[in-house]
């Protein structure tokens, strides 16, 4: 998924990605903005609207163990489980669901980014093979996650500071400019260019930046300048194929680039590729 859409759309396409590789019925989770609490917001596979916008405190619910102990927590047989509270049974039942793990997504220790469930409506506890399918995708959605949320304070906080009209424009615009190089969101990038080029008064001209592919599109393109394909990309990068070509398209269309090999040859001309 490219490295800075906003941090709702990045999970939204990792659980689309946890869906395709686990094959489970039910996936879904939420953004945590706070250490008391967090909203699932993102469903795929579910029967029902009755889990959309539930609010999970800390300590209540499977979730809520999740954000309190920052740690994995698993259930099977959920309605008659002792190991958690069963505060928001009313709203998992039309579910159906029996066997659920729920994942803390960031940095090991700290307060996570997200917190996603993996479900299943069978009672067997979900075995060692969907952890592992999940592991890859996981890691990749925190590594996006983190980046997304760093772009998104730096925004804000960049923002803040041209309200208060008290920073000298040359810095606004580097410090623009760092948030640009990192986003590969069309629309984001075109704003982010209009603002720099009034900045800087240098009309529709873009200005120089370090390099205009985000991380993930370089990862990619070293490796298909190496002749990997792009399931060989993929299991590399710990991420899925349809990602992987969603990176290719975004770098061949920034290189101008019309297949994957001109555009690994172009941005290795360019030095993009370190």
């Amino acid at each position: 998924m490219p490295d800075h859409l906003a941090p709702q759309e990045v999970l939204s396409r990792g659980l689309d990605d946890l869906r395709r590789v686990t094959g489970l019925p039910l996936v879904m989770g939420g953004l945590v903005r706070s250490r008391e609490h967090f909203t699932i917001s993102e469903l795929r596979g579910a029967l029902t609207t009755s889990l959309h916008q539930l609010r999970v405190r800390q300590g209540e619910g499977l979730g809520g163990k999740t954000l309190a102990t920052r740690r994995p927590a698993a259930v099977s047989a959920y309605p008659r489980s002792a190991a958690i509270t069963h505060r928001y049974d009313r709203w998992v039942a039309p579910e159906r669901l029996q066997s659920v793990v729920s994942i803390p997504v960031g940095v090991e220790g700290r307060q996570p980014s997200a917190i996603v469930y993996l479900c299943d409506r069978r009672s067997e506890r979900l075995g060692l093979a969907v952890v592992d399918a999940a592991r890859p995708v996981l890691a990749g959605l925190a590594a996006d996650l983190g980046a997304a949320t760093t772009a998104e304070e730096r925004m804000r906080a960049i923002s803040l500071r041209a309200a208060q009209a008290s920073d000298d424009p040359h810095d606004l615009a580097r410090e623009l400019r760092q948030v640009a190089d990192l986003t590969t969101d069309p629309s984001t990038r075109a704003r982010l260019e209009a603002v720099l080029a009034r900045l800087s008064g240098e009309g529709a001209r873009r200005p120089a930046g370090p390099n205009p592919l985000g991380r993930r599109e370089v990862e990619v393109l070293r490796l298909a300048e190496e002749g990997a394909t792009n399931v060989e990309i993929a299991d590399a990068l710990g991420l899925v194929e349809s990602t992987v070509k969603s990176y290719m398209k975004s770098a061949m269309a920034k290189l101008g680039a019309e297949n994957r090999v001109k555009a690994a040859r172009a941005a290795r001309a360019r030095g993009l590729l370190g």
